[in-house]
């Protein structure tokens, strides 16, 4: 549960989560919701939200975070489609650097979409969010066999697959966001979950320079290179992409 709120103390507007009550009496889902916190409060980065505090309050976790004017990048893609080339590389850039701070600090996002990438204010600067997938890369005592976690149509094959994933799962993520940019659609889409994952684990997305012409060639390359089925067949890292 997401509430707009005022921080009394700094007389500031913020953004409360709160786990809802019914998740709030599970342990594991609490032990997520402090991993969250954990996770994303490391990561110190202009285009990270950042977390301000973690409390609890009548047995209900929640976080502080700022609260970002604007709106989802999601939105901004189905309000007008297709981005303009200049739109797509600053977006993409700016996610990969905000991916690049997490990974640096051994996490993985693990549910990078367009509804987890806010655009702020005019100037749409990116603002990466919900780190609420997010683990260590070492860490897997939160994990139950069997668990599919993430968003299908921008989750990576081995994701999708249940088998272990590092932080080049975020980067076939990244890709799925660059080629919505860049077509205006996402490249993996089905009438029900098992089909979406189907496609996502065995099938390639028309190129997105044939789905709309306007996108050069150089960059469907970068986009089809990042969406590889393999992660070393991907670019390594999130530095490397924005770069």
């Amino acid at each position: 549960i997401v509430l707009k709120a005022r921080d009394p103390a700094l007389n500031r507007v913020v953004a409360l989560k709160i786990l809802p009550p019914a998740l709030a009496a599970n342990s594991l889902a609490r032990a997520r919701f402090v991993r969250e916190a954990r996770a994303a409060a490391a990561v110190v980065h202009d285009h990270v939200v950042p977390i301000f505090a973690v409390d609890e309050y009548a047995g209900l976790p929640f976080i502080v975070m700022q609260f970002v004017q604007g709106r989802p990048l999601s939105e901004r893609i189905r309000d007008s489609g297709a981005l303009r080339l200049e739109e797509v590389l600053r977006i993409g850039a700016q996610t990969a650097a905000g991916l690049a701070a997490a990974h640096a600090q051994g996490l993985i996002h693990r549910d990078v979409k367009p509804g987890n990438i806010l655009l702020e204010n005019s100037i749409e600067r990116v603002k990466l969010t919900d780190f609420g997938l997010a683990r260590a890369v070492d860490d897997a005592g939160l994990t139950r066999t069997g668990e599919l976690a993430g968003t299908p149509e921008f989750m990576a094959p081995e994701q999708a697959n249940n088998e272990t994933v590092d932080h080049r799962a975020d980067l076939f993520s990244l890709g799925c966001v660059l080629y919505a940019m860049a077509t205006g659609c996402s490249p993996f889409q089905g009438g029900s979950l098992v089909a979406v994952l189907r496609k996502v684990c065995d099938t390639e997305p028309p190129p997105a320079h044939e789905v709309n012409p306007a996108v050069p060639r150089w960059l469907s390359d970068i986009i089809a290179r990042l969406m590889a089925k393999f992660p070393a067949a991907r670019f390594q890292s999130a530095r490397e992409i924005g770069d």
